[in-house]
Parts: structure tokens; C-alpha cells; sequence
């Protein structure tokens, strides 16, 4: 009973501490995904992969607002078609100036007159073509076809909350500091069994010379009688 008890606790530390490790593995890599991304806007670049958190619904039923869509950034923008669905750089007029921004629209027609090709573009759900030809020279990248439905919204929630003052405190730093209380806790629990095995060692390592220091004494006494009663069997 003992020991099938001892073997269930060792099981149940193994799975906490895999437990543990995996949940720090994730949070820490996407909090280092949130710290050291590129943030453009409503796009997030990291290790050359490009995903935008869609934000209106101009494109619906295509992808929706609040979905993550990714964008491939490695085109040449003389290969694209009517059809297809791209993401360039728009900019608009607000009391604070211009702001620039990405959008993702439809190609409705190509203009190929000027040296500098110019794109038509709708949004699949608006009534009308954008009111502006986009130049290719502005054109970001090509929708790769790979949309998450709702997920955009958590990601940008999540990478900014990460990029706050309380997200790197309870992401970064509560974690290392967990790791760290953790690693000195098992440090302190192996340093006591080795004491006690160590203390353990040393008691048997004393009884044996003291038996040994015994043996040796009472060899030494059988010995000297020994020779007493030889020398007395002489006289």
C-alpha cells in the first residue's frame, strides 16, 4: 500500500511539473511574441509572417470584423489579377493630420496605361469601388485565402495588453519569478534529503569503525592471551 501510494505521488509531481513548464512555455512565448513584434497599425509582423486584425466589415462575407487574416508580403504586384484580394496602404484626412493605414480590398480592374500600374479596388459588402486608384508601389501584400473567425480582436487585445505596464508585470515577470520560487524550492528539498542521506552515511560510516575499532580490540586482547598461555604451557 505504501508504495503504490508513493508511486501515484511521483506520478502526480511529474505531470504538475510538465504541467508547469508547458504553461510557462506558452506564456512566455507569447509574451515575447507581443513585446518584440512589429505592430503597424492593424497588422502584426513576426519571423516574416504577416497577420492583420480585420477592422471593419467591408469585406463580409470574405472575412468578417474582428477576424485575423493573413497577408503574404513576398508578391510582385505585376502578377496580380481581378479577383484577387490584396492589402495596400490607404491614408485618410482627420483633424490631427493624415493617417495612414492598411486595408483589404478586392481588385476590380487593372490599370496598365502608365508606367506605374494603378488598382481598382472594392470591398465585397460597399455598393461602390474605393474612391481612389491604388498605385502598386502602395500595394502591402496578397491575402493568402487563411482567415480565423473572432481572433483578431483577441490578438490585439492580448498584444496590447502585453505591451502594458500590468501585461509585462504578470506575464514576465510573475512567471520568471514562479520559475524562480519554484527552481529554489526543489533547490531546498534536494539539499535537505541529501543531508539526511548524507547524516544517514555518516552515523552507519561511525558504527562500522566503531566496530571495526572493537574487532581490533578484542583481536588484540585474544591475541596477548594467547601468548600469555603459550609462555605459561613453556614454564
Amino acid at each position: 500500500m505504501g508504495e503504490s501510494t508513493l508511486i501515484k505521488n511521483n506520478k502526480v509531481k511529474k505531470i504538475l511539473n510538465i504541467t508547469f513548464y508547458v504553461v510557462l512555455f506558452i506564456v512566455f512565448v507569447y509574451a515575447i511574441f507581443g513585446l518584440f513584434s512589429k505592430k503597424d497599425g492593424n497588422s502584426i509582423s513576426f519571423l516574416g509572417v504577416t497577420s492583420m486584425s480585420v477592422q471593419s466589415g467591408s469585406m463580409s462575407p470574405t472575412f468578417e470584423e474582428g477576424d485575423l487574416i493573413f497577408v503574404n508580403t513576398d508578391i510582385s504586384t505585376r502578377d496580380l489579377l481581378p479577383g484577387d484580394i490584396i492589402t495596400y496602404q490607404d491614408f485618410m484626412v482627420t483633424d490631427d493630420g493624415v493617417v495612414t493605414y492598411y486595408n483589404t480590398h478586392k481588385i476590380i480592374s487593372i490599370d496598365k496605361s502608365t508606367s506605374v500600374w494603378r488598382f481598382e479596388t472594392k470591398g465585397e459588402a460597399n455598393a461602390d469601388p474605393d474612391p481612389r486608384l491604388i498605385l502598386e508601389t502602395e500595394i502591402y501584400g496578397q491575402w493568402t485565402g487563411k482567415a480565423w473567425s473572432g481572433f483578431g480582436t483577441f490578438v490585439d487585445g492580448f498584444t496590447n495588453f502585453l505591451k502594458s505596464s500590468l501585461g509585462f508585470f504578470l506575464f514576465i515577470v510573475v512567471p520568471c519569478l514562479a520559475l524562480l520560487v519554484y527552481e529554489v524550492i526543489k533547490f531546498m528539498k534536494v539539499y535537505a534529503e541529501y543531508n539526511v542521506q548524507k547524516s544517514k552515511e555518516d552515523r552507519v560510516k561511525m558504527q562500522e569503525e566503531a566496530l571495526a575499532a572493537a574487532r581490533a580490540q578484542l583481536e588484540a586482547e585474544a591475541q596477548l592471551k594467547a601468548e600469555k598461555d603459550n609462555k605459561d604451557q613453556q614454564d
